[in-house]
Formats: C-alpha cells, structure tokens, sequence
C-alpha cells in the first residue's frame, strides 16, 4: 500500500516540475512573440496597485511565475518526500494546499482555460488523496 502511495505522490510531484519547465518553454517559444505583444498592447495600460503597466508585462510576469511556480512546487514535494525518508510519506499537513491547489486548478480550467486544467486537477488531487489516506491510517 506504501509503494502505490509513494508512487502516486512522486507522479503529482514530477508532473508538477514537468508541467512548470514545459509551460516555460512554450512561453519563451510561442508566448513571447511580437504578434501576441501586440493583441496586449491594444488592450491598453492596467491600473496594478495605483501603478499603470503595460497588460503585456503583466502577462510576461504571471506567464513565467506560474511556470517557475510550478517546478518549484514539484521539486519541494520530492524535498518533502525525501526527508520523510525511506518507506514514508510526508506529513498531513503538506497534502491539503497541495489538494486545494489541484482543485482550483480543475476548477479554474473549467471556467477559464481548457479541458487540460480541469482532466489535470481532478487525476492529481485524486492521486493525491491515496497517499493522504495511508498517512492517514498511519497516525
């Protein structure tokens, strides 16, 4: 039961780190084009915080947050997973932002972006929650 739990925990956190390297490198290789720039540009400046910037350095910025964002999740789940050491699974409490977090991803992707989101959430909070049901009946 411990491997499967591992095995599905490993799987969210690698999927994480792809997803966040994968997401950058198609931002830098088809997101950050100048005919995209200029669709942003025509949307005109955005009042941040009493600051006026151009959408389009907005765009840019949460654009690669989300991918470093990501990789960065992925890599401190297997930092976790490793210094639960050999044959454990990390403490409850890392589990549910990390659930919370893949349900609004589903959520968000239904509203907003597309099938891929809402697929992804739904398969990674579900793995999730395996491994959350051992620790679980560990305690």
């Amino acid at each position: 039961m411990i491997r499967l739990a591992r095995a599905l925990y490993i799987f969210v956190a690698v999927a994480f780190v792809f997803i966040g390297l994968l997401h950058t490198q198609v931002h830098f290789a088809d997101l950050a084009s100048p005919a995209l720039e200029a669709r942003f540009d025509a949307v005109g400046p955005v009042l941040l915080q009493e600051t006026q910037v151009r959408a389009w350095d907005l765009f840019q910025g949460v654009s690669l947050l989300m991918g470093f964002f990501s990789a960065a999740l992925g890599l401190t789940l297997i930092a976790a997973l490793i210094t639960a050491g050999r044959g454990a699974l990390p403490h409850t409490t890392l589990f549910l932002p990390v659930i919370a977090q893949l349900i609004a991803i589903a959520v968000i992707g239904a509203l907003y972006l597309s099938p891929f989101q809402l697929i992804g959430g739904i398969v990674g909070a579900l793995c999730l929650a395996f491994p959350l049901g051992v620790r679980l009946r560990q305690a």
